[in-house]
């Protein structure tokens, strides 16, 4: 098994045990933040999901990322979620990937999404999820500037 199916795994686990055991807690920095392989999943004071998105994604690290996700949003205690997407770094995704990644995006605990990225196959993967998705708060930047100032908003 590779080393980064090994670490999803195990993230995949903590994500599970820890949400059986902290519930009910003040979140931490260490709640606020969850790797998956090379992705990163941070919630920061300002009720903003920062989601960089790296490399290849598959059906299982799309899961994993819900996963993180869901996790991370049920301690935002009842407030929506924005997310500022990252897609900089990305590669190619799955349909799966694609799909899943929709169904999470179009959760009505989740408010604005903000997509950045000048990679053309990001661009693709985010015009794809925007088409597809019945939501409609959701803008593609060429400036993680604007981006977060259209989030803040």
């Amino acid at each position: 098994m590779e080393n980064s199916q090994r670490r999803m795994q195990n993230n995949r686990r903590q994500l599970r045990e820890e949400s059986r055991t902290q519930k009910g807690t003040k979140m931490t920095d260490k709640d606020r933040e969850i790797w998956i392989g090379e992705n990163r999943l941070y919630f920061d004071e300002d009720n903003i999901l920062y989601e960089t998105v790296v490399g290849v994604v598959d059906e299982k690290i799309a899961i994993a990322f819900r996963e993180a996700s869901l996790k991370i949003g049920s301690k935002a205690e009842g407030r929506v979620i924005k997310v500022f997407v990252d897609l900089s770094r990305a590669g190619k995704s799955t349909p799966e990937a694609r799909r899943i990644a929709q169904q999470s995006l179009e959760d009505e605990r989740i408010g604005k999404v903000a997509f950045f990225g000048l990679h053309p196959v990001a661009r693709v993967i985010a015009s794809f999820v925007m088409g597809a998705t019945r939501k409609k708060d959701m803008r593609f930047f060429r400036s993680n500037e604007k981006a977060l100032a259209w989030l803040k908003e």
